[in-house]
C-alpha cells in the first residue's frame, strides 16, 4: 500500500537541533508509551533504506540525537508499504554559518496515527495525545487532523492525491519541504491548530479568538508559555465537497487566520500553481 488515510500531529519549532534534544526525546517516549503494544521498530539510513532496530541502529540514533548540527530520524513500525504508526524530526542548524537562510528554517517533529487508532480510541483520546506531546515543546505553531500518509513524491500516487484532495478539504496534504519557508506563518487549517508567538499575540490573546470564533464546536484552549490550541469540533472531519456547507469551522478559522497563514506560491513557485493556489485557499475563497 502505497497510500493510505491517517493521523498526523505536526510541530514546527524556531529553535536549533542541540537546544531541543531532550524535548524531541521526551516527547518520542510519550508518543511509544501511548501507541503500545504497536511500536516503533523500524530507522530510516541516510540512504533512505529501513533497518530492524538492532545494536547498530540504536548507536545510529543515538548519534543523531546528540548531533551537534543537523538531525533527521525517522521510525515506523513496519516497512511493507505506508507504515501506520510513524516519528519524523527534522532537526535544523538554524546558526549555520554557511548559510544565509539557516535562521528562517524550522525543525520539524511529526507523529503518525492510524484512523484505525482514531476509531478504536476515540477523538477524544487522541486529542489529549496530540496535548500530550504539544506540553513540552516549544513549537511556533502545529497542527494534527486527518490526512494522507503515503509516498507522496511517486507519480501515481501524487495524481491520486492531487484529485482527492479536492474533495476532501478536510485532509491535509503534508509537506516536509514547507518548514525551509514557513518561519512564523500558519501552514493551513486542521482539525487541532496549534498557535505560539508571535502569532497569537498578534491576534490578540486567547480572548479575541474567542470572540471572532463562534462556529459551535470551536474550542480556544490556552496552554503554557503564551500558546494555544483551537479545536475544530469534537472529531476531525474529512469534508465533502459534495455536501453544503463544507466544513464552516475550517472557513471560520481561516478567514481570521488568513494575514498569517503560509501559501507555497508565495515562496516557491508550484509544477501546477492554480491547482495549488486552489488547494490552499480552499476555505477562504
Amino acid at each position: 500500500m502505497l497510500l493510505q488515510d491517517g493521523v498526523s500531529i505536526a510541530f514546527y519549532l524556531g529553535h536549533s537541533h542541540h537546544d531541543i534534544t531532550q524535548h524531541i526525546e521526551h516527547t518520542l517516549h510519550v508518543f511509544q508509551h501511548a501507541i503500545a503494544p504497536a511500536s516503533l521498530d523500524w530507522y530510516c539510513d541516510y540512504e533512505g533504506d529501513f533497518h530492524k532496530i538492532n545494536s547498530a541502529g540504536r548507536a545510529f540514533l543515538e548519534q543523531e540525537f546528540h548531533s551537534s548540527q543537523f538531525a533527521h530520524i525517522h521510525l515506523a513500525d513496519h516497512v511493507n508499504g505506508v507504515g501506520d504508526y510513524g516519528f519524523i524530526y527534522d532537526g535544523q542548524w538554524r546558526e549555520n554559518p554557511d548559510s544565509p537562510d539557516a535562521s528562517r528554517v524550522l525543525s520539524t517533529v511529526t507523529f503518525w496515527l492510524p484512523t484505525e487508532f482514531l476509531e478504536s480510541q476515540g477523538p477524544v483520546l487522541v486529542r489529549e495525545l496530540a496535548l500530550k506531546l504539544s506540553a513540552d515543546l516549544p513549537f511556533t505553531s502545529g497542527h494534527a487532523g486527518l490526512a494522507f500518509n503515503g509516498q507522496l513524491s511517486l507519480l501515481g500516487v501524487d495524481e491520486l492525491v492531487h484529485r482527492e484532495r479536492l474533495r476532501h478539504p478536510g485532509m491535509d496534504v503534508p509537506d516536509e519541504s514547507a518548514s525551509l519557508h514557513l518561519g512564523n506563518r500558519i501552514r493551513g487549517v486542521h482539525w487541532m491548530n496549534f498557535l505560539g508567538p508571535p502569532v497569537l499575540a498578534e491576534l490578540g490573546g486567547v480572548d479575541a479568538l474567542r470572540e471572532r470564533l463562534k462556529s459551535p464546536g470551536t474550542t480556544v484552549q490556552p496552554l503554557s508559555e503564551g500558546r494555544a490550541v483551537i479545536t475544530l469540533g469534537p472529531e476531525p472531519d474529512a469534508g465533502e465537497t459534495a455536501r453544503s456547507p463544507v466544513l464552516p469551522p475550517y472557513r471560520e478559522l481561516a478567514r481570521v487566520l488568513e494575514p498569517w497563514m503560509y501559501f507555497q506560491g508565495d515562496s516557491r513557485p508550484s509544477r501546477d500553481a492554480e491547482a495549488q493556489r486552489r488547494w490552499e485557499r480552499r476555505f477562504l475563497d
